[in-house]
C-alpha cells in the first residue's frame, strides 16, 4: 500500500473506502494498486467533480433531476468517460464507501450473523466486503447502469 497525496479519481479507480486512522482517511482501490490518503472520500469526489466543472452536490442534484433516485444517488464524476460511483450507505455516514460501478464483475452474499454483507468481486480479480444486502447492491448497480447508458448515449456537445 502506497501513501500518496496527489491521487486523482479516474477510469482505474475501483473504490474509495473510509479508514479510521490518525493520518489516513481513505483507502483507494485502483487498478494500479492500493493507496492511503489523508483526504476523505467526499473530498476526493468533490475534487474529481470540480475537475469536470461540477460539484459533488451539483452532480447529485442533476442525477436526481433526470432520474427518480432520491436516496443513495449514484454520482456522475465524469460524464464523457461515464465514471460513476455509488455510495454503500448515506454519504453523510462516516462508514460510507464509494464503489465505481464499471469495475464490478460479480458479487455474492457472505454469511453474517449481525448484518447483511456482500463480497464485491472486481473485474481484475480483487474483491472487498461491503455491508449491503443482495437486493440493495443489485439496485445500486442497476441505477449506475442506467445512468452510464444515459452518459454514453447522450454525449456532451459543446457549441
Amino acid at each position: 500500500m502506497t501513501n500518496v497525496e496527489n491521487y486523482q479519481i479516474g477510469l482505474t479507480t475501483k473504490a474509495l473506502i473510509p479508514v479510521n486512522d490518525p493520518i489516513h482517511r481513505t483507502k483507494v482501490l485502483d487498478a494500479a494498486g492500493e493507496y492511503m490518503l489523508s483526504k476523505t472520500c467526499k473530498q476526493l469526489l468533490e475534487e474529481a467533480c470540480i475537475r469536470e466543472l461540477s460539484t459533488f452536490k451539483g452532480s447529485i442534484a442533476a442525477v436526481r433531476k433526470m432520474f427518480p433516485y432520491k436516496q443513495l444517488t449514484p454520482l456522475v464524476i465524469n460524464r464523457s468517460q461515464a465514471i460513476i460511483a455509488f455510495p454503500t450507505s448515506s454519504p453523510n455516514d462516516y462508514s460510507c464507501a464509494w464503489i465505481f460501478a464499471s469495475h464490478v464483475h460479480t458479487s455474492h452474499t457472505l454469511a453474517s450473523v449481525h448484518s447483511p454483507s456482500m463480497l464485491i468481486h472486481f473485474k481484475d480479480g480483487t474483491f472487498i466486503p461491503v455491508k449491503l444486502s443482495y437486493y440493495s447492491l443489485e439496485k445500486k448497480l442497476a441505477r449506475a447502469a442506467v445512468i452510464r447508458n444515459y452518459c454514453l448515449e447522450s454525449p456532451v456537445v459543446f457549441a
